[in-house]
């Protein structure tokens, strides 16, 4: 069975982590592992339809690669993450390598001119050392599972649906892997939103 939601139990065990946010009528939806051309773009358009503001954290080398995408998600007044250079998982790699890559994101960011607002590890995965020596690290209290084609889109909306409370941090991917389901299940999260008087905003 897919978790969607983080155990509540989870974010007390690591409080220099942000799980979620005080709020009062905002939500925070994010987008891992962009840019990627098509895919992001049409996250930007979704977004705009709905007047809706959300944070990127993005692969440096996906940056790299697309830095016109980068300075729309920036001129479109969202904000952007740091998601390592080359996602990274920090249980595979010793520490002292996998903040090299977290810097190389970083650089790249410099270049454009882009401030980080901070940094999400890929898979979620963390380490003691990371805990100690990286600042500004955001997690996240619900996860959409738009990655996994194990799932469906109605499932997905289903349990993620319920679970969008204020001051909720949301997960999506603007990856290939994940836009089958994320084109069916974006714009349906935003409406309900929108209904529910729910503000979309940037971390």
């Amino acid at each position: 069975m897919f978790i969607h939601q983080i155990p509540s139990f989870i974010p007390s065990l690591f409080p220099r982590f942000t799980w979620s946010k005080d709020s009062e009528r905002q939500i925070y939806l994010t987008f891992d592992d962009g840019p990627t051309p098509e895919i992001t773009d049409f996250v930007l358009e979704c977004l705009a339809e709905y007047h809706a503001k959300a944070t990127f954290f993005c692969i440096g080398k996906n940056a790299a690669s697309h830095p016109t995408l980068l300075d729309r998600i920036k001129s479109e007044g969202h904000s952007i993450g740091n998601h390592t250079m080359s996602h990274l998982n920090a249980w595979s790699v010793d520490f002292d390598a996998y903040q090299a890559d977290v810097e190389a994101c970083e650089a790249v960011f410099q270049k454009q001119g882009i401030q980080s607002i901070g940094f999400r590890p890929p898979y979620g995965r963390i380490t003691r050392k990371m805990y100690k020596d990286i600042p500004n690290i955001f997690l996240w209290s619900v996860l959409t599972g738009d990655y996994n084609a194990s799932l469906n889109s109605e499932s997905i909306l289903q349990y993620v649906l319920p679970l969008l409370k204020p001051g909720a941090i949301v997960v999506f991917h603007d990856s290939v892997k994940a836009a089958p389901h994320l084109k069916a299940i974006l714009p349906a999260i935003l409406a309900h939103c929108n209904l529910q008087n729910l503000s979309c905003s940037a971390l």
